[in-house]
């Protein structure tokens, strides 16, 4: 025999049942909610950034010295510029070799956390010359030459796969005849 539900038993059981008014309900306050704050986001994050100040690569003699003009950091509208930390690889003594040093800028912020910038000094040996740089400048346009030709070949190399590929995908080989469509 089954048992009779108490009115509690029963009051419960419609109060299970969702309303669909409600349900309709708690999606648009979802997607209103959702695009307020997309909108809301952006406006406290338009002028947010994080960038080197002056130039990325810095080209010097051995000899010269290089002031950091450092990094600025914007985060929700706020400077955070005194959070970033600085790291590099230059000695603090002058430099005696040429080669390529760099300054390395990250920050502790939740919106660029793991984001790095780096900026490159590089030492020369010595200034070059008027002829050495004439030569540096005939190889550098040598070596830009032929890698447009190399790109060039490369993109008259797939246009033609492109074209076989309609070519063979037109015919069709069946019993080791090539046969049209």
């Amino acid at each position: 025999m089954a048992k009779k539900k108490s009115n509690l038993e029963k009051t419960v059981d419609k109060q299970k049942k969702a309303h669909p008014v409600a349900f309709l309900l708690v999606v648009l306050f979802l997607v209103v909610g959702a695009v307020a704050g997309y909108f809301v986001v952006q406006y406290l994050t338009k002028n947010d950034r994080f960038e080197i100040i002056g130039e990325q690569t810095i080209t010097l003699n051995i000899g010269e010295t290089y002031e950091d003009e450092g990094a600025v950091a914007v985060s929700f509208g706020r400077d955070v510029s005194d959070r970033i930390v600085v790291e590099t690889d230059i000695p603090e003594n002058e430099i005696a070799e040429a080669g390529r040093y760099y300054i390395k800028y990250t920050i502790d912020d939740i919106r660029y956390s793991g984001v790095v910038k780096y900026r490159y000094i590089i030492y020369l040996e010595e200034a070059p010359s008027d002829s050495q740089y004439e030569e540096t400048s005939q190889a550098r346009v040598l070596e830009q030459e032929m890698q447009m030709e190399t790109d060039m070949n490369f993109e008259e190399n797939a246009k033609n796969f492109h074209e076989n590929a309609e070519i063979f995908e037109k015919n069709i080989l069946r019993g080791g005849e090539i046969v049209n469509g």
